[in-house]
């Protein structure tokens, strides 16, 4: 009998010093055991959401879902898309694509169940902590908003989005909070972009949507058209002091919201979404001791859980396709789709994002290649 072997490749960081990096080829044993499915990832987003969960790694988990043999070192979690290479789930075949959380990596393990048409979870036993949404797979055959001619985009910004459009119920089912403003950090990030889009289609000329961004990128964000008013990080002073703000925090930087929490008198709430500013991201100890509320981490996860409770599936995937269908229209309007294969790609594509020189129009779809001779048969 012949056991058959397969070498993946892995691209892996340093926990604690994300700008460590390495690829790793790791042996993978193609005899499953029952009810297991090999996945060839065939290509992955990388953004700088990517960059939060490493930096966020500790706190909530990232560093869990994918794990190596090596303590110090970790896979960084992306959304993308993978095909089913051997099966040991009767209800799963070869040749199935879906969509969900990979590793950035060639090949992926998983153990499926509560299979249905609309997909599957991922009951292997390390993942059974953490939310469901994140082990969830999508069967991207049955899946109704799902059009190939928009694959990328697809992996690019719908997790994103899924994000943005359950903060967006929140903030309407509180009224805001009674702000006359929304402060979104991070304004060019598609996380930022998503949300503002969402709170532009039903805009209140008494709660306006400020996006704060850096100067290179106060061009692009204001050509987006979703927010009422952009400024650099420098110029929050032009906003008066007394003006009630929602502060939604994707830059995850401690200065900005250092700063705002102390010239805002009448701030409502205030929520962490990221850590797109590496360098300088929220201490969470400091952060309890700042004027206002509490900064709170908005956990997106848990939202949506909580809505398809209230909603039910049919008719929370219903609300939110409509909008994902008019998100799709907009943002391919102005959307550079980079592709690549490798890892020189990569590697350059990953120190780009987490240096902050990604351009803010362009979205990264990437694979690592396969290695060749993918099956290589060995004596038992």
């Amino acid at each position: 009998m012949l056991k058959i072997i397969d070498n993946a490749t892995n691209f892996i960081v340093h926990r604690k010093d994300p700008s460590q990096y390495k690829f790793i080829s790791a042996g993978i044993e193609t005899d499953l055991k029952s009810d297991q499915v090999l996945l060839k990832v065939d290509k992955f987003a990388l953004t700088a959401n990517n960059i939060s969960y490493a930096l966020v790694g500790e706190a909530l988990g990232y560093w869990d879902f994918f794990p190596i043999a090596e303590e110090a070192w970790g896979c960084i979690p992306a959304w993308g898309f993978a095909e089913v290479v051997r099966s040991k789930k009767d209800s799963l075949a070869e040749g199935d694509r879906i969509f969900g959380f990979v590793p950035m990596s060639t090949h992926l393990i998983l153990q499926p169940d509560a299979v249905s048409q609309e997909g599957f979870v991922d009951a292997s036993p390390h993942r059974s902590k953490f939310s469901p949404l994140y082990n969830q797979y999508q069967l991207l055959k049955h899946n109704p908003l799902y059009l190939p001619e928009h694959e990328d985009l697809w992996g690019l910004f719908w997790p994103l989005f899924m994000s943005a459009f359950v903060l967006n119920e929140f903030l309407n089912e509180n009224n805001f909070f009674g702000a006359q403003a929304i402060l979104i950090s991070s304004a060019s990030s598609k996380t930022a972009i998503g949300l503002a889009f969402l709170l532009s289609q039903k805009r209140n000329s008494q709660c306006e949507v400020i996006g704060l961004t850096s100067s290179q990128n106060l061009s692009f964000v204001e050509s987006l058209g979703y927010y009422s008013q952009v400024l650099t990080y420098d110029q929050i002073q032009l906003l008066p002091s007394n003006l009630s703000v929602v502060y939604v925090d994707i830059a995850g930087d401690e200065d900005v919201l250092s700063a705002l929490h102390y010239y805002f008198q009448n701030m409502r709430y205030s929520c962490l979404l990221g850590a797109t500013h590496r360098k300088r991201r929220s201490n969470l100890e400091i952060n309890s001791m700042l004027p206002g509320p509490h900064p709170t981490f908005f956990l997106a996860p848990e939202e949506i859980q909580k809505r398809v409770q209230q909603l039910g599936v049919n008719s929370f995937h219903k609300s939110f396709g409509h909008s994902w269908s008019k998100f799709l229209l907009s943002i391919s309007k102005w959307i550079q789709i980079v592709s690549g294969t490798g890892k020189i790609i990569v590697e350059k594509t990953y120190l780009d994002i987490l240096a902050g020189r990604s351009k803010p129009n362009q979205g990264q779809v990437l694979s690592l290649e396969q290695v060749k001779g993918f099956f290589s048969r060995l004596p038992e």
